[in-house]
């Protein structure tokens, strides 16, 4: 009993470097076998083993390593401890001889135990001598020359991931991973609510007031509130933007994943983030929906660079103020909001849809869909054809399971696939049903979209009303200095209830357009 007591004590170390070498060849597994053997060779009782798996290889990041902290302060503790067994010396570490014989010699100064390899007992028992010494130096240096070379092989590899527009790192904030590795999707509702907060921010709000609201709407950061400076580093990261930087590496502008903004608001973002003020500039003014969409005639008839009429207010200096269009490259072409208004409003009211125009519109559409319809009941009849020897089969199997010439177990597997195979392919007919519905539909949908955009055209926002210039009027339309509007074309699904041209009109006006006013129309 007085020899157990006074044995002495050893810890051991089983370290990998990732899961799979974990795995392969049980090494986690053989590492403690040895140890232990060791320790019996020692005359020393094992009485704990550290075991990691992952651990960073990164110069300098061995200094402050938890596990041999956790193994110091353990042999510091308990003075039995006079040993620290390893597998071999890059089990120990890779960073080099500094690193290594840092730790080595405060478990000898500090703690009173020595380092002793598994696999190389003789170094242990040779130990003071040249030889043993210099077996144990180069142990630690080829440990160092292999985990810079794979740490190499690592680093070009993500380099071409990088290059190839994969992130090959752990998600952002806001995103997950996918099945295609580096490449992350956006993950809901996270990916949404920080856009909207980014794009807040670009629109005036504080940042602080948008974290707080952010926070309201119940997002969590790693299941933490967002903070500020949290918040900051994701506005100013470019990740968001679709640029891919990892380290000095080369920047990739055009990452495979989804943006949350632009580029250009990236940086937006970090000027106000630096605490430059940005206001952002007003795009639409809905008082003026005709800015920057209609043309002045002469400017645009003469090759002008950017012929567009803005909206502006003035006033006489007596109180009252004037709503006006103006040319900005002329300066010549003014025009009273109201009055062009309601010029182009007529034009809209007189047009209705060309008769003809539509059946022929609607014959093209009918022959494709026939085409398509003949496909589609060649696919039904090769479906039904597949239904009924499904279900065959299955009448079959539950045949065969009656009279007990199929085990249950088996039959009710086949049951069960057949089953399966019977509901997808009775959903794959009655899509396939649904196609003369469908181009119904369509067409419908088809043209009340035009007319919608037609009949609510000063209802839309600018965007809209674009769309609904370029499908009634595709070559646009323009205000002359004597503030008449002219629509050079017209839609060809379109016909002017009142075609009837002014004796106004003059020589320089084409054949095909149409000029209007107010009183031309009658209405």
């Amino acid at each position: 009993m007085n020899n157990d007591k006074d044995r002495s004590q050893a810890i051991a170390l089983c370290r990998v470097s990732t899961k799979k070498q974990s795995v392969e060849g049980s090494s986690m597994e053989v590492q403690d076998e040895n140890a232990h053997k060791t320790a019996d060779s020692l005359n020393a009782e094992l009485v704990k083993i550290w075991k990691s798996k992952g651990v960073s290889s990164r110069q300098g990041k061995n200094l402050t390593r938890k596990d041999l902290n956790e193994m110091l302060m353990y042999a510091k503790a308990n003075k039995k401890v006079r040993f620290v067994i390893v597998d071999i010396a890059d089990r120990f570490m890779r960073g080099g001889i500094k690193e290594h014989y840092y730790w080595s010699g405060r478990f000898d100064f500090e703690a009173g135990a020595q380092l002793v390899y598994a696999q190389k007992m003789h170094l242990y028992e040779q130990a003071g001598t040249p030889m043993a010494d210099f077996e144990e130096v180069m142990d630690v240096m080829r440990a160092k020359s292999s985990n810079d070379e794979r740490i190499g092989k690592t680093s070009n590899g993500m380099k071409a991931r990088v290059a190839a527009g994969y992130y090959p790192s752990n998600p952002k904030t806001g995103y997950q991973r996918t099945e295609t590795a580096g490449l992350h999707a956006p993950k809901e509702p996270e990916w949404s609510t920080l856009q909207s907060g980014f794009l807040q921010v670009l629109a005036g709000i504080p940042i602080k007031d948008v974290v707080a609201s952010i926070n309201a709407s119940g997002y969590k950061d790693s299941g933490k509130l967002l903070d500020t400076h949290r918040f900051k580093i994701m506005l100013c990261d470019p990740f968001y933007a679709g640029i891919i930087q990892m380290s000095d590496w080369t920047i990739n502008p055009n990452g495979l994943h989804k943006a949350m903004i632009t580029k250009e608001q990236h940086a937006q973002l970090k000027d106000i983030v630096k605490g430059v003020v940005y206001t952002p500039h007003k795009q639409y003014n809905p008082e003026f929906p005709l800015s920057k969409i209609m043309t002045c005639k002469e400017c645009l008839e003469a090759g002008e660079k950017n012929p567009k009429i803005v909206g502006y207010t003035n006033h006489n200096g007596r109180g009252n103020f004037y709503h006006r269009y103006k040319c900005r490259t002329c300066k010549k072409n003014y025009t009273l909001r109201d009055e062009l208004h309601g010029q182009l409003g007529d034009i809209f009211s007189s047009l209705k849809l060309a008769d003809d125009k539509v059946k022929d519109f609607l014959a093209g559409l009918r022959h494709v869909w026939e085409q398509e319809q003949a496909l589609s009941f060649s696919t039904i009849e090769t479906l039904k054809k597949r239904l009924d020897l499904v279900t065959c089969d299955r009448k079959d199997i539950i045949l065969k399971q009656a009279r007990g010439q199929l085990a249950d177990d088996r039959a009710d597997i086949a049951i069960n696939a057949l089953e399966e195979e019977i509901a997808t392919i009775n959903e794959q007919i009655e899509s396939a049903t649904t196609i003369e519905q469908d181009f119904i539909e369509f067409v419908e949908f088809s043209l009340n979209t035009i007319e919608n955009f037609r009949e609510r055209f000063w209802e839309l926002d600018q965007e809209h009303q674009v769309w609904c210039k370029q499908l009634l009027f595709p070559d646009g339309f323009s205000v002359s200095r004597d503030k008449k509007v002219y629509t050079p074309t017209i839609s060809d699904f379109y016909l002017c209830i009142n075609t009837e041209k002014s004796p106004k009109m003059d020589s320089s006006t084409a054949k095909s357009s149409l000029w209007y006013t107010r009183q031309d129309l009658n209405l």
